[in-house]
């Protein structure tokens, strides 16, 4: 056999052998393009998803299995104008499948073209299916974005009771069309949706606006203003939560210290810091306590001048330590403000005491005022307000005539009545108050009224009761405020 004879035989042999293998691939090819036609008949094609999931190669009851575990961890990020943010999940919502997932499973297998299954491998296919969820639970997940107002609201301050706040300004927005936004996104089961902006009016001032940062500036400000009273030995503050309850803020963001505020301020100040008159327990030196009040003794606040202090000290934007501005002080504190420096008049014992830093010094009988003849010495806390000497006490006597009493010492605590020397009286204490008493000052042995002249000072408290219900009347007691007085 020739060589060109070999030559050719064996490139016949190779021929058939392409033929043949080319016939296997063909026919293993038919077989499984016959084979998949049958498989997507109840399967769907590969690269086929519903909404965002994928169910590639999957048939009903698989499918419709992944689909509700896909509604169960679904969630989509919203963001909306603002650089605002809400995410919600399907589980908060009440999400699943719609009633007929089953059935639009199937029909949408069944609408495959099988026979064209090998373009799935190159074209994907997206199907969609419905899902329901609850629409009240869905609008409470995303209350601030669909309760937005068709206008828009500015950035504002509040203040409450010891802090203030900016309120965040608000866009305006087309909430039906948002909604609907939304929803599509959702039934699309989208993982992601940008609000359209053309929704959406957006406010003129926001938190950053000039307006809102000098109006914070200048609560800040405010607040560095904080005003110490030294009251004896306490203090008082007013703190954080005071100031801001007496700033006021504009529409234009002014921020000012509000006079009706400053004043209602000033008027509380004066309720919290004033004693006069009110009623006290006092621990006697007999050791018993008794509620006693009248007089004209204690603090009483100017309230005028502290308005006026208090709002320069707020303005200057420093803090302050300083007494209150008082018409009138006392000797002790708030707490006691009769002090521990006192005359003590227990007129049903007919007994004085003088009490130096808490420690009892000087000890007194008395006659006071006759009880009997309308005359009961006036009871309350006093102060001591001035003394004489060598004077001469004038007045009308009980049977009408004119007395002219010359005396050594005089020293007057409650309106015109006061202690002194009373050389007339032949004996002081028990009982002669109640048929023999003055006219309504309290009589003194003489050494006793020069003891008070010489070392009792002014201004401290004196504080006169009885131990048994009395009655007082008469101009000098409705005059001293006296605590039993009743016209």
């Amino acid at each position: 056999m020739s060589a060109r004879s070999k030559q050719e035989k064996k490139k016949g042999g190779v021929g058939k052998v392409l033929l043949i293998l080319l016939a296997v691939v063909s026919i293993i090819a038919i077989g499984v393009y016959i084979a998949g036609v049958i498989y997507f008949q109840q399967h769907f094609f590969y690269r086929t998803t519903v909404g965002n999931t994928d169910v590639s190669f999957m048939d009903v009851d698989t499918s419709v299995n992944t689909l509700n575990n896909a509604t169960n961890t679904y969630k989509i990020k919203i963001t909306a104008p603002g650089d605002k943010v809400y995410e919600v999940k399907g589980k908060d919502i009440s999400m699943s499948l719609a009633s007929n997932a089953k059935a639009t499973v199937e029909k949408e297998i069944k609408s495959q073209n099988v026979f064209t299954w090998p373009l799935s491998l190159i074209q994907p296919e997206h199907k969609e299916i419905k899902v329901e969820y609850s629409d009240s639970k869905l609008h409470k997940q995303l209350e601030d974005l669909l309760s937005l107002t068709k206008d828009p609201v500015n950035a504002t301050i509040t203040i409450n009771d010891d802090n203030y706040k900016v309120v965040e300004a608000k866009y305006g927005a087309d909430t039906a069309a948002v909604q609907k936004e939304i929803d599509d996104a959702i039934n699309h089961q989208n993982y992601q949706l940008t609000l359209n902006t053309a929704n959406f009016t957006a406010p003129e001032i926001t938190s950053n606006s000039e307006q809102i940062t000098n109006a914070v500036k200048k609560i800040e400000s405010y607040l560095k203003s904080t005003v110490s009273y030294t009251i004896g030995s306490s203090k008082k503050v007013m703190d954080k939560a005071s100031v801001l309850k007496v700033l006021s803020i504009s529409d234009t963001y002014d921020v000012t210290v509000d006079d009706t505020k400053l004043q209602a301020y000033v008027e509380e100040l004066a309720s919290n810091f004033n004693t006069y008159g009110k009623v006290r327990t006092f621990r006697t030196q007999a050791g018993d306590d008794i509620q006693i009040g009248g007089g004209d003794y204690g603090y009483i606040l100017d309230k005028d001048s502290e308005f006026t202090q208090l709002k320069s000290d707020l303005e200057s934007g420093k803090m302050v330590e300083r007494q209150p501005m008082w018409s009138q002080t006392a000797q002790g504190t708030l707490e006691n403000d009769i002090g521990d420096t006192y005359v003590e008049l227990d007129y049903t014992n007919q007994v004085m005491y003088y009490v130096l830093h808490g420690e009892r010094v000087f000890t007194s009988d008395i006659v006071s005022g006759n009880i009997n003849m309308g005359s009961g010495s006036p009871d309350g806390v006093f102060r001591i307000k001035y003394r004489v000497t060598n004077t001469s006490l004038k007045g009308t006597d009980y049977d009408g005539s004119e007395y002219d009493s010359p005396v050594n010492y005089f020293i007057v605590f409650a309106y015109n009545i006061g202690f002194h020397d009373a050389p007339w009286q032949p004996w002081f204490g028990g009982n002669r108050y109640t048929y023999a008493g003055s006219h309504g000052c309290i009589n003194l042995p003489n050494d006793s009224a020069a003891y008070m002249n010489a070392n009792v000072p002014n201004d401290i408290a004196v504080v006169a009761y009885y131990r048994y219900p009395v009655n007082l009347t008469g101009t000098a007691n409705a005059n001293s405020n006296a605590y039993s007085y009743h016209g």
